[in-house]
């Protein structure tokens, strides 16, 4: 008999809609298996919701919910955050409601911060005594009892009763996690490691990748990809380049669209002209498209993966870098940081100080053996990062619900 399985995404970002599309692809090939898509008008009409539907479309069907215009006083005096989620956990409901809970065979949260651990622990059952499953992205509680560094937060025991109670829902099937410290803090048999998927990187001669995007043919180039936002720490990379020694042949290559809000200013400042006269300044303002754009990492020697104090998850900026063999620098706080420094993956500083990234940069730039033997370290890490592993912890607990 044909299983129906409710998911629940109200956004289209980039991450959230290739979660989905893992699930999805997993499900398809093992079951007989119908799926209905609950989300926004917003986020149906975004080219990501779009090509998801356009995909999967034999077996993937939209459904819109309104987003409630009506919001709480309460969780908004304790955060616009929390009354958004609380908006979200009510048009779930309420989503589910108007399809019918006897049509309904299994509810999919490919994103548990959509809604929350918050308003998941006061709603249980949390989807009409539905079997559900969920991914966390953002969990932190349990940082300081794995000696991950980062700061400590007044909220973290709330957090942590929280996760123990939606843990303890009796309808939870699986409850996954793309940060590989928290199965083994939390102990349960519920709690699963999804390895952060990438698809199988492509790189391309490095001489051409330099020549595509204007980059000279030799020398020593950090990269730094992606969004470029507050943070990517772009000031302090800026500021420890153009402290690097004159004979070290280094260039700082920024490729991925701008927040203006945030770059300008950094781009408009002394480090960033000092750089630029002397040509270790190169810029790609724009989206890079995997499959169509050559892969920035094919003309870069190491990738900064340096984030502000506050981003302390897991990294798909770094498993990408390092699944491309590249070497990175990386802030010594937070689950990258614990990760490249067990791993030997990069160099994990412990300062922002102009002289420390100088010092870490004139070292992997000196020291091509180094480089290799970390971009070694980093492949072999996060080998087993493939769209198949991300979703089988969570497909095979649904296919065991399902019977």
């Amino acid at each position: 008999m044909r299983k129906h399985i409710v998911i629940f995404e109200a956004e289209a970002s980039g991450h959230q809609m290739e979660y989905i599309r893992h699930l999805v692809a997993d499900l398809r090939d093992r079951m007989d298996v119908r799926f209905t898509l609950l989300t926004t008008a917003r986020a149906a009409r975004h080219k990501n919701g779009e090509r998801l539907v356009r995909d999967f479309g034999d077996s993937l069907t939209p459904r819109i919910v309104s987003e409630p215009s009506t919001g709480h006083r309460r969780f908004r005096a304790l955060g616009r955050f929390l009354e958004y989620q609380w908006q979200m956990a009510r048009m779930a409901q309420a989503g589910m409601r108007e399809i019918g809970w006897d049509k309904i065979d299994f509810v999919l949260l490919p994103h548990l911060e959509s809604i929350g651990l918050l308003h998941l622990g006061l709603r249980r059952p949390a989807f009409g005594g539905k079997p559900w499953a969920t991914i966390a992205v953002g969990t932190r509680f349990h940082h300081r009892a794995c000696g991950i560094a980062g700061s400590w937060r007044w909220i973290d025991p709330i957090q942590g009763h929280f996760f123990r109670r939606v843990v303890g829902d009796p309808t939870l099937v699986r409850f996954g996690t793309i940060d590989p410290y928290l199965p083994g803090a939390a102990s349960d048999p519920k709690i699963v490691y999804c390895p952060d998927p990438c698809p199988p990187p492509v790189l391309t001669d490095a001489a051409q990748a330099r020549d595509a995007y204007g980059l000279r043919p030799g020398g020593f180039v950090v990269l730094v990809f992606g969004v470029i936002d507050r943070r990517k720490c772009l000031d302090v990379l800026l500021d420890g380049a153009a402290r690097v020694p004159e004979d070290v042949d280094l260039t700082v290559f920024v490729a991925g669209p701008q927040a203006k809000d945030v770059t300008g200013p950094i781009l408009q400042g002394p480090a960033a002209a000092a750089l630029r006269r002397a040509g270790r300044l190169v810029e790609c303002d724009r989206f890079i498209v995997s499959g169509e754009d050559i892969d920035p990492a094919s003309a870069a020697d190491a990738v900064w993966v340096y984030y502000e104090p506050g981003f302390v998850y897991s990294s798909s900026v770094l498993v990408r870098a390092a699944l491309l063999g590249r070497p990175v620098i990386v802030r010594r706080k937070g689950v990258v940081g614990k990760q490249v420094a067990e791993n030997g993956l990069g160099l994990a500083l412990d300062s922002d100080s102009p002289e420390t990234v100088a010092a870490a940069l004139t070292r992997l730039a000196r020291d091509p053996a180094l480089r290799s033997r970390m971009g070694e370290a980093g492949m072999n890490t996060f080998a087993g990062h493939t769209p198949r592993a991300f979703a089988r912890p969570i497909t095979d607990g649904i296919l065991s619900a399902l019977g």
